[in-house]
């Protein structure tokens, strides 16, 4: 392959100005990660210590504690405890709170040495606060102000023997301070960018008369890998067993000519990134026909027993997170092994595809899962009865139906399905392999009162 211009000094600009875009990008993505770092540094360590305090403290003792009290030694066990992480933390502030409702709260023990916080004194509300009276620990995003100053504070509740909340703990930081460190951090992580940003640009500056010589490389290289991912395609089309007259492919994905391309192409550059685009649009063609076959059963067109697995996967992690509504439908052929040893395989094909056609008309194609040689199984986001009754009607009826209008049916042996649903119960069941548990001993029992009714041979 010959290149009758070379890399061009524009394109290396370009170049070199996106580098040191990405650069930027990445220093201020790394100062807000560093940000971000801190902070939940900080709060971590905020709610660590209050974690432990509140291990150590009784629920029912801070529910009933008043300002009475405060020379009990239930109290001072209290106050002692929260003097202990206060001077062994070297904490400004860790006190008490009570939840008076209505979103009011107030002190309970403050063990400040200096101007604590008088029993029964309101504090500022924040929705920290209020996460904590409702038993989640949370920690302020924003900093408030009150008599004492400037804080970001963390909460923690503390639970009676009830479970419930007896009562809170708090720990402040000072705004001001924390807001400085966070300066210093922000501060130190953007001159260590702007060094980057230098370094970046020297080094773009120092590789620029090689760029040309090993893109020139890359290109022969990439001539070699079009001509292999060729052979590639070729080598799945045959892989993939379809015949050559079914084999369908994608026209938008268009072959690269060399000579066309040459016409329009400025440099190496430019060359790389049209081949680049070729052989990504070839290998994206048959990576998306080998996921269909993968995923697709091949006699019926409903999906396979892989998809079924992928999908349980994603109910499974549902059930996991959140509470979902689905139910199971179990199908299978009545009397396909007798079809099969005595009118061949192929009129149990027969009966196979009309089954899937049948229950792709209800279930819809997309929740249509053949698990097995006879077997079906539908996802159906339907929880009501009556629907699947609905449901399981309409196959009956389109079964019949079939019956009577395709005449292998009627001279041969005819078709019928079993079918079992089962709707998954929240709280009761843990898996899907619950319900299809279920549906499957129903589908069973429809096969035992079909057999009771009619011959196995026929």
């Amino acid at each position: 392959m010959k290149f009758k211009k070379s890399f061009s000094r524009v394109t290396i600009i370009i170049i070199s100005i996106f580098m040191l875009v990405v650069t930027g990008v990445l220093g201020t993505v790394l100062i807000i990660q560093s940000r971000n770092d801190l902070r939940k540094e900080m709060r971590g360590r905020m709610l660590d210590i209050l974690n432990s305090a509140a291990y150590l403290l009784d629920g029912d003792v801070l529910e009933r504690l008043q300002k009475e009290d405060v020379d009990t030694p239930e109290y001072q066990y209290s106050l002692n405890i929260l003097r202990a992480f206060q001077d062994n933390f070297k904490l400004a502030y860790i006190y008490g709170i009570r939840d008076m409702g209505d979103k009011r709260f107030t002190f309970t023990i403050d063990p400040a040495v200096e101007n604590p916080g008088e029993f029964g004194e309101p504090i500022v509300y924040t929705d920290a606060l209020y996460s904590a009276s409702r038993g989640v620990a949370a920690v302020d995003d924003i900093p408030y102000e009150d008599k004492w100053g400037r804080f970001y504070s963390a909460y923690v509740p503390v639970f009676n023997s009830k479970g419930k909340v007896g009562g809170i703990i708090a720990v402040d930081v000072d705004a001001t301070w924390y807001e400085q460190r966070l300066r210093k951090h922000i501060f130190t992580t953007l001159i260590i960018c702007i060094i980057s940003l230098i370094a970046g640009g020297i080094i773009v500056f120092l590789i620029f008369e090689r760029i040309q010589k090993r893109l020139s490389y890359i290109n022969l290289e990439m001539g070699q890998l079009t001509d292999e991912v060729e052979e590639l395609a070729q080598a799945l089309k045959i892989a993939s067993g379809r015949r050559s007259d079914t084999f369908e492919y994608d026209e938008s994905y268009s072959a690269y000519d060399e000579e066309d391309s040459q016409s329009g192409i400025n440099d190496e550059f430019e060359e790389l990134c049209e081949r680049l685009k070729y052989v990504r649009s070839e290998l994206q063609q048959y990576i998306d026909d080998a996921h269909e076959l993968a995923y697709t059963d091949a006699l019926t067109g409903a999906a396979n027993r892989n998809a079924y697995i992928e999908n349980v996967k994603l109910y499974d992690d549902e059930i996991r997170e959140s509470e979902p509504e689905f139910s199971i439908a179990v199908f299978d052929i009545n009397g396909l092994k007798n079809a099969n040893d005595t009118y061949g395989h192929e009129y149990g094909d027969l009966l196979i595809i009309t089954a899937s056609d049948i229950l792709k008309d209800f279930v819809g194609s997309e929740n249509l899962f053949r698990i097995g040689g006879d077997e079906f199984v539908a996802i159906l986001e339907v929880s009501k009865q009556e629907k699947l009754d609905e449901i399981f009607a309409a196959i009956d009826s389109s079964v019949a139906e079939a019956n009577e209008n395709v005449e292998d049916f009627k001279t041969k042996a005819p078709l019928a399905i079993s079918k079992g649903v089962s709707t998954y119960v929240q709280g009761k069941d843990s898996s899907v392999q619950v319900v299809f548990h279920r549906a499957d001993e129903a589908m069973y029992a429809d096969k035992t009162a079909y057999y009771k009714k009619h011959d196995r041979r026929h």
